[in-house]
C-alpha cells in the first residue's frame, strides 16, 4: 500500500477516507473499526479495534501483578470518592429535595408541563427536566428541555 502524506494536524486540506489500513494485522478497515484518537494525525487510532483488544488481553496476560495492583487502587480511590460524594451534607439536601419534587408530579401536587419554559420546545421527542433555581424553596421548579437544562447549569457553573 502506498504511503499517504498527511498535512500539519489542524490543517484545513485533511483527507477524509472512509476506510485506514490497520497497522497490526495490515487490512484495510473502514473507520468504524478503529477507535477514535485525538493524538493521532487522522482522527483515529493505528490499531484497529480487534487488534488493540488482542494486545491488550495479551499485555495484561504478561503484567497480570500490575493490571491487579493498579486495578486496586484505583477501586480505593473510587470507593473513597464515593463515600465522601455521599456523606456530603449539601448533596443529600439536594436529592432529598429532587425526591420530594419526584413525588410531589407523581401524585399530582405539581403539574407536569408539556413545553419548556425557557424555549418553548415540546412534542413528543421532547424531554423535560425539573430545573431547581433555589433548593430552599423545594416546589418551586422550572421545566427545561435538556439541552436548556445545561445551558443554565454551564452558565451559572452548577454541578447539580
Amino acid at each position: 500500500m502506498e504511503r499517504v502524506w498527511y498535512p500539519p494536524l489542524g490543517c484545513a486540506a485533511m483527507p477524509k477516507k472512509a476506510v485506514k489500513q490497520c497497522s497490526r494485522c495490515g487490512r484495510v478497515k473502514p473507520l468504524t473499526a478503529f477507535t477514535p484518537a485525538k493524538h493521532c494525525r487522522d482522527g483515529y487510532r493505528g490499531q484497529c479495534r480487534a487488534c488493540r483488544a488482542a494486545y491488550m488481553r495479551a499485555w495484561r496476560r504478561r503484567n497480570l501483578a500490575y493490571a491487579r495492583a493498579k486495578a486496586r487502587c484505583q477501586n480505593r480511590k473510587r470507593r473513597e470518592w464515593l463515600i465522601a460524594y455521599r456523606r456530603n451534607p449539601d448533596r443529600q439536601f439536594k436529592q432529598a429535595v429532587r425526591n420530594l419534587t419526584y413525588w410531589a408530579v407523581k401524585v399530582g401536587l405539581l403539574p407536569r408541563k408539556d413545553r419548556c419554559e425557557r424555549c418553548g420546545a415540546g412534542g413528543k421527542g421532547v424531554r423535560l427536566n425539573r430545573h431547581h433555581p433555589d433548593y430552599s424553596d423545594p416546589l418551586r421548579i422550572v421545566w427545561l428541555c435538556t439541552s436548556c437544562h445545561g445551558d443554565v447549569h454551564r452558565k451559572y457553573g452548577e454541578s447539580d
